[in-house]
C-alpha cells in the first residue's frame, strides 16, 4: 500500500501544472470513460455488435421452424378450347370450355417428428449467439487495452515534460549560480558555454514530448468521438485507487470461468456437439400433418368441362424417409465428430493459453512493483548525489563535468521511477485482461 501511496502523490504532483486550468477545452477523462467512449464511439466494435444482433435474429428464424407451415394462393387466368384428335390424326373436334379460370387454395403442414432436427438447431443458433457474445467481448478488450496503452503513454508524456521543466528551471538556477562564480574569476567560460547547451538539450528533448503528447491526444480524440480541440488531461487519482491482488491460484480460476476466449471455446463445442446430433437426424424418418382445401372453377372431369365451381379439401399425415441417407448420412456423422474432436482440442489450447497468459502476467505485475521500489531508492539516491555534487562544485571542491553527469542521472532517476509507477497500473490491467476481468 505504501508503494501504491507513493506513486499517486509523484503522479499527483504534475496533474495540475501539466495542462493549462484556463484551457476551456481541457477534459480530465477517467479510464472508465475512456472504456464507455471507446464503446460507443468504435467503428470496430459496433461491426462486431451487429453480428450479436445477426445472431439473435438467426435464433428467432431457427425457433419460427417449430410453428406450421401455411400458405394461399388464387389464381385467374385463360383456358383455350380442346382440341381432340384420334390417333391417328385423320380426325379431330373442337370442344367448347368455358374460357376463365380461377382458383382459391389453403395448404397447411406441420412437422411432428424430424429426429429432434428443429430443436438442436434452435439450440445451436443460441450457442452461435453466445459465441458472438464472446466474439464481441475480445474484440472490446483488445480495443480497450489499445486505448489503455495510449492513455497511458499520455500519462508518461506528461509525467516526461513535468520533469524535463523541473529539471530546465534547475539548470537555468544553476546557470546563474556559474555566471556568478564567473563573475568572481572563480570558473571559465567554458563551464557557462556547457551549462547553456545542456539547457538547449533539455529544451529540445521538452518540444519533442510536447509534440508526441499533441499527436496522442489527436489519435485518441478521434477514436473517441470527442470534440476537435478537445485537450484530454488523465485522472492523476489512477494510482491511488487500491489495485487489489490475488493468489495466482485465484486469478488462474478466474480466467478459466470469465476468460471470453474460454467462453467462446465452450459456445464452440457446443455447436460442435449439435452439428453430430443434427447429421445422425438425417438418419431419421420426418413424420408430419398436411391438410388442404381448393376451390376451383371450371369443372374439368366432366366432358365438355362445365362452368362450375368444385371444392375439395384433404388432410392426413406424411411419413417421409430418405432411403439415401442410409449411405450418405455416415459421411456427414463422420466429418462432424471429427470437427468435434477438432474443437475439444482447440479448447484445451485456449486452457494452456489461458495459464501462461496469468502466469505472464502474475509475474510482470509482482516484477512491476518491486521494481518501483527500487527505482524510487535509486532517485532518493541520485538526489542526494546531485546536492553533494552541487555543494563541492560551489566550494570549487568538483569539477562541471561532475555536476553535469549527476544532473543527468538526478533526470534519468526521476524518469525511470515515474514510467516504473505508470508501469504498475498497465501490468495490473493486463493482469485483469488475462484473468477475463478487464
Amino acid at each position: 500500500m505504501r508503494t501504491i501511496t507513493t506513486i499517486a502523490v509523484l503522479l499527483f504532483s504534475f496533474g495540475a501544472g501539466s495542462v493549462k486550468a484556463q484551457d476551456s477545452t481541457r477534459r480530465v477523462l477517467k479510464v472508465e470513460e475512456l472504456f464507455t467512449l471507446a464503446a460507443q464511439n468504435s467503428k470496430a466494435l459496433n461491426i462486431s455488435k451487429q453480428g450479436i444482433d445477426a445472431s439473435h435474429q438467426s435464433t428467432e428464424i431457427a425457433k419460427s421452424e417449430r410453428l406450421p407451415e401455411i400458405s394461399a394462393s388464387i389464381d385467374a387466368g385463360y383456358i383455350s378450347n380442346i382440341t381432340v384428335l384420334n390417333p391417328t390424326f385423320s380426325y379431330n373436334q373442337t370442344v367448347p370450355v368455358p374460357h376463365f379460370s380461377n382458383n382459391y387454395g389453403v395448404d397447411a403442414s406441420e412437422t411432428l417428428y424430424n429426429g429432434n432436427r428443429v430443436n438442436n438447431n434452435i439450440a445451436k443458433a443460441k450457442l452461435e449467439e453466445q459465441l458472438s457474445v464472446q466474439n464481441y467481448n475480445q474484440d472490446k478488450e483488445s480495443i480497450k487495452m489499445l486505448l489503455l496503452s495510449q492513455y497511458l503513454e499520455l500519462y508518461r508524456l506528461f509525467n516526461q515534460r513535468r520533469v524535463y521543466e523541473k529539471n530546465i528551471e534547475l539548470a537555468k538556477t544553476r546557470l546563474k549560480n556559474i555566471q556568478a562564480l564567473h563573475t568572481e574569476g572563480m570558473v571559465t567560460k567554458n563551464d557557462i558555454i556547457r551549462s547553456q547547451l545542456q539547457i538547449t538539450d533539455l529544451d529540445v528533448l521538452a518540444d519533442q514530448v510536447n509534440n508526441n503528447i499533441a499527436i496522442i491526444n489527436k489519435e485518441l480524440t478521434v477514436v473517441l468521438g470527442l470534440p476537435a480541440g478537445t485537450q484530454i488531461a488523465v485522472d492523476t487519482t489512477i494510482t491511488a485507487s487500491e489495485l487489489k491482488s490475488n493468489t495466482y491460484a485465484e486469478y488462474l480460476r478466474q480466467a478459466y470461468a470469465l476468460r471470453p476466449a474460454m467462453k467462446a471455446t465452450q459456445a464452440s463445442e457446443g455447436i460442435a456437439e449439435k452439428n453430430i446430433r443434427i447429421a445422425k437426424a438425417e438418419k431419421l424418418p420426418a413424420v408430419s400433418l398436411y391438410a388442404g382445401d381448393g376451390f376451383t372453377r371450371p369443372y374439368m372431369y366432366s366432358f365438355p368441362p362445365m362452368n362450375i365451381y368444385s371444392n375439395i379439401y384433404q388432410a392426413g399425415i406424411r411419413l417421409r424417409y430418405n432411403i439415401s441417407s442410409l449411405y450418405h448420412a455416415k459421411d456427414h456423422i463422420r466429418l462432424a465428430e471429427i470437427r468435434w474432436s477438432q474443437q475439444r482440442t482447440r479448447s484445451e489450447q485456449v486452457q494452456q493459453q489461458a495459464e501462461l497468459d496469468v502466469n505472464s502476467a502474475f509475474i510482470k505485475y509482482n516484477e512491476a512493483k518491486t521494481e518501483f521500489d527500487r527505482r524510487e531508492k535509486a532517485r532518493l539516491l541520485a538526489d542526494d548525489n546531485y546536492r553533494i555534487v552541487e555543494k563541492k562544485y560551489l566550494n570549487q571542491m568538483a569539477m562541471l563535468t561532475d555536476i553535469l553527469d549527476a544532473s543527468s542521472a538526478k533526470l534519468a532517476a526521476e524518469l525511470t521511477e515515474s514510467n516504473a509507477g505508470i508501469n504498475i497500473v498497465y501490468r495490473w490491467y493486463l493482469l485483469q485482461k488475462a484473468t477475463g476481468n478487464f
